[in-house]
């Protein structure tokens, strides 16, 4: 496989590696990506009246960075109670990188991008001498009719979270620290961590519980639980009491983080999803995602000022990747 040259990434090669990846087909979408096609054209007029956008980029999920980078951008659109409909990827690829490792990264998006239904709509993909490993940035475009602010919490709201702590944190650091997690763990744990990667979408729950009358969501990357608590607290301008003992910990996170001395808590959580409910409504959301086979618990509530837990400068992920063990 030969090596991609520096700079913008010629037309035949991405008719071949990139285009074949799409995404769901949407007929919303009249000029997708082609060679020559800078821009693409999206017919709007029948979607809901409000959109949604969100960009995040993602520096260190290694091998599933494609994957990441779709789910963490929907799960951002979808914690509004938008649906991600269409998606923007830049793709930037470090010398020696091949056709195939492309190709793979697209494959990667396109799997995320068809789990959720939405559309790949346009990027930009490039090989720099300037970047020593791969960088992706995304875009996520929603619709609603009904959105939900960070800001929405209210003074005795419950604190809802759905799955459990540390989902994606679990996943990186097992694929990470494999070598070292392997002395101490069997196989069996450390692919079952691996496969969490899996459960990072909160797009249905975030869609139901927007439906149900959630007063704000919140996917807890970056931080962990602690710190998406504080972000809801801050953009709200409340406080927070926060029940660690109610909160769900998978047994590869708790064996993960024992080992590696993390605190779960403040390990990044996509997969997560915070939903600040009116107590009226907290039974009926928690029974919707049940009917979906997605486990919630009440873990907190709002305050009016007072927070129970100290803020998260640096999420323990990158503590440990940067840790020599």
């Amino acid at each position: 496989m030969r090596f991609l040259p520096d700079g913008k990434v010629d037309g035949a090669i991405l008719s071949k590696r990139v285009y074949p990846y799409l995404g769901n087909f949407q007929s919303e979408v009249i000029v997708g990506p082609n060679v020559g096609v800078d821009a693409a054209v999206v017919d709007v007029s029948k979607l809901p009246g409000k959109m949604v956008v969100s960009q995040d980029p993602i520096t260190g999920a290694g091998r599933n960075a494609g994957f990441h980078v779709v789910n963490v951008c929907a799960n951002d659109v979808s914690s509004m109670g938008a649906k991600p409909m269409f998606f923007l990827s830049t793709i930037i690829m470090p010398k020696g990188a091949t056709e195939k490792d492309l190709e793979d990264v697209s494959k990667d998006i396109e799997r995320a991008a068809k789990e959720i239904g939405v559309s790949i709509v346009g990027g930009h993909t490039e090989v720099s001498s300037k970047v020593s490993d791969l960088i992706l940035s995304g875009t996520m475009i929603g619709f609603a009719d009904r959105y939900v602010s960070t800001s929405g919490a209210n003074d005795g709201d419950d604190i809802l979270l759905t799955k459990g702590a540390g989902i994606e944190g679990t996943a990186i650091l097992a694929d990470a620290k494999q070598e070292f997690l392997s002395k101490h763990l069997e196989k069996r744990v450390l692919e079952n961590a691996k496969d969490l990667l899996n459960k990072i979408s909160v797009v249905k729950e975030a869609l139901i519980a927007s439906s149900l009358g959630a007063n704000a969501m919140h996917d807890p990357t970056e931080g962990g639980v602690l710190g998406g608590l504080h972000e809801i607290a801050d953009a709200s301008n409340k406080g927070f009491e926060f029940f660690e003992d109610k909160v769900n910990l998978y047994p590869e996170t708790k064996s993960i983080c024992k080992i590696l001395k993390v605190d779960p808590f403040g390990l990044i959580s996509s997969g997560a999803l915070l939903i600040i409910s009116p107590k009226e409504k907290t039974n009926g959301i928690i029974s919707a995602l049940k009917k979906e086979n997605i486990e919630a618990a009440i873990i907190g509530r709002i305050t009016k000022e007072k927070r129970s837990h100290r803020r998260i400068y640096q999420d323990e992920l990158w503590r440990v990747l940067d840790t020599k063990l």
